[in-house]
């Protein structure tokens, strides 16, 4: 799988505050490129891929979503996505937000997320309409990279937001079989609401991934289907701090 975000971060990074993304000299800098296999049960659903970088107090992470072969005769989905922000003593707060969508029926669905507002474009014949912008943080970023249980309330994909909340939150040996991670993780259950009142259970484990404390597997649990399950494939990068020395 290949990443196309990068382009797709640089428009982001237009939309972003320009006093919230001003130079960074002499800053920490944490890179990494990660991959996450979707299973529901026996069944590989398709693959995440995430690029996470941190520059002293400003992050950005860009995604893609690929559904497998074997899924794509039940069910397709693809997208990137981007998002950036700043990087606080609790984790990513999202400032800006961009995803891209194509479902099994080719609807493309593209929807912008900044300081000013929100928009979307709902098919490639109609143009971009402005939508009430979700509260809280996307939920690439709150769940994947916050560096504990999140406690923020509110996540969004984009134009949808969900009720999040902790119920607990349990340290325990973990072990994902082989290629994927084993040791210590702090499980961090929620419940979650969507906008239509109907309500999910959530299983996030956090561990130490090199640098960055992140989620190295995500357990959504879905009434009659098998519960999807995302990942982290190891061995993954260390993400070494270097040092920032041009502005950005």
């Amino acid at each position: 799988m290949y990443m196309p975000c990068r382009a797709f971060l640089s428009s982001l990074a237009l939309l972003a505050s320009a006093t919230l993304f001003s130079s960074v000299v002499s800053a920490e800098v944490y890179v990494g490129e990660y991959r996450y296999d979707a299973r529901m049960s026996f069944l590989k659903a398709g693959e995440l891929a995430l690029n996470f970088n941190r520059f002293g107090n400003e992050y950005e992470v860009a995604g893609e979503f690929q559904t497998s072969r074997a899924m794509s005769n039940y069910y397709s989905w693809n997208g990137i996505f981007a998002a950036r922000g700043r990087w606080e003593a609790q984790g990513p707060v999202t400032a800006a937000y961009m995803s891209r969508t194509v479902s099994k029926d080719d609807d493309l669905k593209i929807v912008v997320n900044s300081e000013s507002g929100a928009r979307r474009l709902d098919g490639p014949r109609r143009d971009f309409e402005s939508i009430d912008k979700p509260q809280g943080n996307d939920l690439i970023s709150a769940l994947f990279f916050s560096p504990s249980c999140y406690r923020g309330g509110v996540v969004h994909d984009g134009e949808d937001a969900y009720e999040l909340n902790l119920r607990s939150e349990k340290t325990q040996h973990y072990n994902g079989g082989p290629e994927y991670y084993r040791g210590e993780v702090v499980n961090c259950e929620y419940t979650v609401v969507d906008h239509k009142d109907r309500k999910r259970r959530l299983v996030v484990s956090l561990a130490q991934v090199g640098d960055t404390t992140m989620a190295v597997q995500l357990r959504a649990k879905i009434p009659v289907l098998p519960d999807a399950v995302f990942k982290l494939r190891l061995p993954a990068p260390t993400t070494l701090p270097q040092v920032a020395m041009a502005a950005r």
